[in-house]
């Protein structure tokens, strides 16, 4: 039997994680409601960095919901929550792993350390925690599976080719995740990229970044086809840019993926 879907959590996936809100909607009928919330509370634990003010309170606030995880792991019931409440019955009916989420929370509290990656494959470890552990979740509501490897692979460029798109946003909130041994082989610091003093050198560095990691492997599972779609109509976007993600051309949302997404899914075409 498939839960009732959460207006709550289809509106802030909606409005906050409209990529994820797309995925969403071009899945079975019966995973919507699941996967909604699923991104919901990833929404919620993946803005921590954004919504304290101190390290310490950032914390506190995952381990809240480490601990309302526990209690639904638990049997007991759910804590009177938006988002906690129709994930107890996600995964309650598609018997999520816990590890997957206590994953995610982890990776969550990287980000409260605010240290930009030291090379590029800790940049992609980044990647890979916070994001391919979300998708593994999401393929299980889906009732699909894929390769480990394959999963990690899309998820992981998918998020970073996300972080790419979101160098400006990052810039604004006086944060990076730009490799640092990049950022010293084009001669400019971190400082200076956030105090706005050499913005010149951003295409040159994102071009290395993307680059240095070009592996999209093929999905079979339908869900992660649509995610290299995406993955692949951003990169291409970014490209036409230069790669610089100040221009619009390289940040703004595609006008109709979504119909797209959906007539190729009609046809078979991903």
């Amino acid at each position: 039997m498939t839960e009732p879907m959460s207006d709550y959590c289809l509106d802030i996936v909606r409005q906050h994680d409209p990529d994820r809100f797309m995925l969403s909607l071009l899945a079975p009928m019966k995973a919507r409601a699941g996967l909604l919330a699923l991104f919901a509370f990833n929404y919620e634990i993946a803005k921590t960095r954004d919504v304290v003010s101190e390290t310490q309170i950032g914390l506190i606030r995952l381990q809240w919901w480490r601990d309302a995880l526990k209690e639904i792991y638990d049997g007991a019931t759910p804590r009177a929550h938006k988002v906690i409440e129709p994930l107890a019955e996600t995964i309650k009916q598609y018997d999520l792993p816990r590890e997957d989420f206590d994953a995610l929370i982890y990776a969550r509290e990287f980000d409260l350390e605010g240290v930009a990656p030291a090379n590029i494959e800790g940049l992609m470890h980044y990647c890979d925690y916070t994001t391919t552990p979300l998708y593994r979740l999401a393929l299980k509501i889906c009732g699909q599976s894929e390769i480990d490897s394959v999963l990690k692979s899309i998820a992981s460029r998918y998020a970073l080719v996300g972080l790419v798109r979101a160098v400006p946003y990052m810039i604004l909130q006086r944060r990076l995740m730009l490799p640092q041994d990049v950022l010293a082989q084009h001669e400019v610091s971190e400082q200076k990229l956030i105090d706005f003093n050499d913005l010149s050198k951003i295409p040159d560095i994102i071009k290395d970044v993307l680059n240095n990691n070009n592996q999209l492997q093929n999905a079979q599972s339908k869900f992660l086809k649509n995610v290299c779609a995406m993955t692949k109509t951003y990169e291409r976007q970014i490209r036409q840019a230069d790669y610089d993600v100040y221009n619009p051309v390289a940040t703004s949302p595609k006008r109709f993926m979504f119909l797209q997404l959906w007539l190729k899914n009609i046809f078979g075409l991903v």
